[in-house]
């Protein structure tokens, strides 16, 4: 690096604006990418459901209601951030006003945090409880105290990079300070929770790095070394103790006999230390749990501090349980002494540096794949609807050809369902398919054509023969109520019609022309009735109770008696079939149509 500083800045230097930093747009657009996964959801359920319009209605608010409640939350996650971080953004930014530009893309970026305020104060170099950031040769190391904030830092300060975010975290430990098990599990685990949210805040896993400090009660001359492994990889925490007390029994016996015993000694506490952190710390962040994901320990190292070594904690009972060895108490020793922390900068060197993980390219990804997915969904309704409509135009096109043309109602009924489906094919043909129908998926054009060839090819059933009408000439003689010789061949047609309707009873009606009395008129057409009924009951066999006969004389003329033709046309019998409503009548109902009717009358 270019610039050699070592600095901490526990406050603000000077009246700094840093809007542009504090709400930097380079943060990953969770709120627009609502707003278009739900406008997205809207167009698919206005353009292509196949639901009713009840469910797509739900749909819909449901889509509307669960977006806003994601933009409020996001947005309240936005202001937490903005509230977290501002003040120790505004301190970074202050702290590197006088560097290059690219300063706070070549310096890592790392995140600090520790089991005690005392550890972090003193490697800061700051009062207890306040935020702080630190620029050194090596990083810039930038202060977290509470587990809850450290994915909004992360987040903050990856926008604050344009995309790149911390290149680590550094857990500090204080192994004298540790004296109770829970405790210390307990603090490992919410800062391991921690760690695992700020990766998802930011994209990717952070890398760790563990250092422990153990408090030496004589030092040596010598300033002491840090003592671990740093890389790319996760540390292997079996391997650990055996690796770190290689180098340990190297650094002893690289010494000057002066200084020997006193760096024996100390390799023989980090070597305890190592072991105890191997066995009670790592294990608490790299083992797996249901809740959290197992932080990625990538650096590892211990080192002796001047310091008074703690009888009553962890460590101290761990290493009594080892060598079986006590430490001597010696509450005077360097009591009230303000021990130093130094920040584990060796082992930064060896993580590292992350990328530029730019949050743009990923939320248009994110957002393409979202209209990807609306056309799948769109093509997969689009089928599903057509392949629906096919088989219903289909289906009721079979239904009518199934039909027997002695059915007519039902046929008509069925005409009128192909009739409508021909009427929405025609729609679609002529204003186009509808979005839902198309994405070409369409396929009921070629049934238009045969729908209409159906409709076209009905014909109506010719309406039943109710009536037969026979002049009276070709039966009777003028005057006479006998039938004559050759009457047979014009009753016939009447005696099959009589056969073919079978369940009706038959009406038989004498009319005359106006030309004499009216009286003889009227007594002649009764008789001409009567001579027909007794006719068609002895050549038939059937009971004359299914003949009734009624005489009109010249009362009903069907045309005008002024002309010979009119006159001729007057003077006739009609023979008409009308329903039998004696079972009606059982009933309490007469036939429709037929009330007062003269077949209905008698017996």
């Amino acid at each position: 690096m270019a610039h050699r500083v070592d600095r901490a800045y526990c406050g603000l230097t000077g009246r700094i604006v840093v809007n542009s930093v504090i709400h930097s747009p380079t943060g990953y657009p969770h709120r627009s990418n609502f707003a278009w996964i739900a406008a997205l959801a809207i167009v698919w359920l206005v353009l292509c459901s196949p639901w009713s319009l009840g469910w797509n209605v739900f749909v819909g608010v449901l889509v509307v209601l669960s977006a806003a409640a994601a933009i409020v939350v996001a947005t309240r996650r936005v202001i937490a951030r903005v509230a977290a971080t501002q003040q120790v953004l505004r301190k970074i930014d202050g702290a590197l006003s006088g560097l290059p530009a690219d300063i706070k893309r070549n310096t890592p970026l790392v995140l600090v945090f520790g089991t005690t305020s005392t550890l972090v104060a003193s490697a800061f170099d700051r009062e207890s409880g306040q935020e702080a950031i630190r620029l050194t040769e090596t990083a810039i190391w930038v202060c977290v105290s509470d587990p809850s904030r450290l994915a909004h830092f992360a987040d903050s300060l990856k926008r604050w990079r344009d995309g790149q975010g911390p290149d680590a975290v550094a857990y500090l430990v204080d192994a004298d300070a540790a004296n109770d098990q829970a405790t210390l599990i307990g603090g490992l685990r919410r800062w391991r929770s921690a760690i695992d949210e700020a990766g998802r805040a930011i994209g990717y896993p952070l890398p760790v790095c563990v250092a422990v400090y153990a408090n030496e009660l004589r030092p040596t001359t010598d300033e002491c070394p840090w003592f671990g492994t740093s890389g790319g990889h996760d540390v292997n925490v079996v391997a650990l103790p055996e690796l770190i007390s290689a180098r340990l029994t190297q650094y002893a016996g690289m010494a000057i006999p002066e200084v020997r015993e006193a760096r024996a000694r100390r390799a023989a506490r980090l070597d305890i230390v190592t072991c105890w952190a191997a066995a009670s710390v790592l294990p608490a962040l790299s083992d797996d749990q249901r809740s959290t994901r197992a932080v990625q320990v990538h650096a590892f190292g211990v080192i002796a501090v001047e310091g008074q070594p703690a009888t009553d904690s962890l460590l101290a009972r761990y290493g009594c349980e080892r060598t079986g060895l006590t430490l001597p108490a010696n509450a005077a020793g360097i009591a009230g002494a303000s021990v130093r922390y130094p920040l584990p900068e060796p082992l930064i060197r060896g993580i590292a540096t992350q990328q530029v993980h730019r949050a743009l390219p990923r939320a248009l990804a994110h957002g393409f794949i979202a209209l990807v997915a609306l056309f799948c969904a769109a093509a997969a309704a689009s089928a599903w609807q057509n392949r629906n409509l096919v088989e219903r135009v289909s289906n009721d096109m079979a239904r009518y050809r199934a039909i027997p043309s002695s059915k007519d109602a039902a046929r008509v009924d069925a005409l009128n369902i192909v009739k409508r489906d021909r009427d929405q094919l025609a729609t679609y043909a002529s204003n186009g398919v509808p979005p839902r129908l198309g994405l070409g998926f369409y396929r009921a054009a070629p049934l238009l054509p045969v729908a209409n060839a159906l409709i076209a090819g009905y014909q109506p059933p010719e309406p039943p023969v109710s009536m037969i009408e026979l002049n009276s000439l070709s039966l009777f003689k003028s005057g006479s109520a006998v039938l004559n010789p050759g009457s047979n061949r014009v009753l016939v047609g009447a005696l099959e019609l009589i056969k073919a309707h079978a369940s009706k009873r038959v009406l038989i009606a004498g009319h005359t022309d106006s030309v004499g009395n009216p009286r003889s008129n009227q007594s002649l057409s009764e008789a001409r009735a009567s001579s027909v009924r007794d006719w068609l009951a002895d050549a038939s066999g059937i009971s004359p109770t299914r003949f009734a006969i009624q005489g009109y004389g010249d009362t009903r003329p069907k045309a005008s008696n002024e002309t010979e033709a009119g006159r001729a046309a007057n003077r006739r019998v009609e023979i008409t079939l009308v329903p039998d409503c004696r079972d009606d009548r059982k009933n309490g109902t007469p036939p429709e149509g037929h009330e007062g009717n003269v077949a209905c009358l008698f017996n």
